[in-house]
């Protein structure tokens, strides 16, 4: 019996996790912040991947979900609502499709899926289970990025037709399945998806078509994931977005990373650092700001569309596997030193 089939004001929200390689965190501030939702239980996405943080940082706030070595098992044993999937990107598909053959809503980390192979058959079993699927696409309830994308929505900046993003962090010490290629999927979908993401998102603009570039310039002992990548993406309305995205970062610099976001329109611009802030200039000057939120947190935003089918997320299921399908075609690009052509 799922959460549908109970007494809204009564019924337990149940929900499971899969891996910690992702943002863990994110599920759990899901949890604190969403009335009658309990991680009932957690499992290891990989051999090597220790929940032993994990579980300590959960029971710190009061939260102690059983724990299981294999998640399979989960899944057969728990009466789960929910699916969190946060383990090695390269599972991140056969978990997700595992999950959604069970009935259970999935919230997965990004990518959705490290192949265009594995995206379509998790599309498919989305499209099969009718559960609601989403993407750790978090940025979007950023306070900055969430108010530029309203006033763009608005029409504050007039059409825009430029952009330029990067995402910037420092490389520090990463698990062993970045080595490869076929289990880390690569820089671009990993992090450049965000950046891919909220360009789009905060624009209003779909994509038309890539180039891009990218490659492994520090870190030899990595040879299947690149350390910085640079993209040009054309805008459905003539423009061009150019993105950046590196793991150059030195152990030197303020901050972990650095993410920006610089998008000018007809009528102006916008400049998002996040989390620093928002400024925007129009032909008046300098435009006083005042962020908004959203209402929810990302995962608790998620949380209500399971628990209630006409609560609409920030980021969709339709959105989840574009941006996706967006940054492995991106990555494509890149791989082939080719204009790729892109669906939006």
């Amino acid at each position: 019996m799922k959460y549908s089939d109970h007494d809204a004001g009564t019924a337990c929200l149940r929900v499971g996790m899969v891996g910690v390689s992702g943002h863990p965190n994110l599920v759990l501030d899901g949890i604190r912040e969403t009335p009658r939702v309990e991680l009932v239980a957690v499992a290891s996405g990989s051999c090597d991947e220790s929940l032993t943080s994990f579980v300590a940082s959960a029971a710190a706030v009061g939260v102690c979900p059983k724990v299981y070595e294999d998640y399979r098992h989960m899944l057969d044993d728990e009466r789960l609502d929910v699916l969190a999937v946060t383990p090695p990107f390269y599972q991140h598909s056969h978990v997700s499709i595992e999950a959604l053959q069970r009935g259970c809503a999935v919230y997965c980390e990004k990518p959705a899926a490290i192949s265009h192979e594995d995206l379509d058959k998790v599309r498919s079993a989305w499209q099969a289970s009718g559960k609601p699927f989403g993407l750790m696409l978090n940025f979007r309830y950023d306070h900055c990025f969430y108010t530029a994308h309203q006033l763009v929505r608005d029409g504050l900046i007039g059409d825009p037709v430029l952009a330029y993003g990067q995402k910037t962090y420092r490389f520090g010490q990463r698990p062993d399945f970045f080595r490869k290629r076929d289990t880390s999927g690569g820089l671009i979908p990993w992090v450049g998806i965000h950046a891919i993401d909220w360009c789009r998102w905060v624009s209003g603009r779909q994509y038309t078509a890539v180039t891009a570039n990218h490659a492994n310039a520090a870190t030899p002992e990595y040879p299947g994931m690149e350390d910085h990548a640079a993209c040009l993406f054309e805008f459905d309305n003539g423009g061009s977005a150019v993105m950046a995205f590196d793991f150059l970062r030195p152990e030197g610099a303020a901050t972990h990373g650095d993410d920006f976001l610089r998008l000018t329109g007809t009528r102006g611009y916008l400049e998002v650092r996040s989390p620093q802030g928002l400024q925007v200039v129009t032909a008046e000057g300098p435009v006083p700001v005042s962020l908004s939120r959203p209402e929810y947190g990302p995962f608790a935003d998620f949380l209500h569309s399971v628990m209630d089918p006409r609560h609409v997320c920030l980021v969709s299921a339709e959105d989840s596997f574009a941006v996706t399908e967006i940054a492995l075609r991106t990555r494509d690009a890149a791989d082939g030193g080719q204009r790729v052509i892109l669906r939006g």
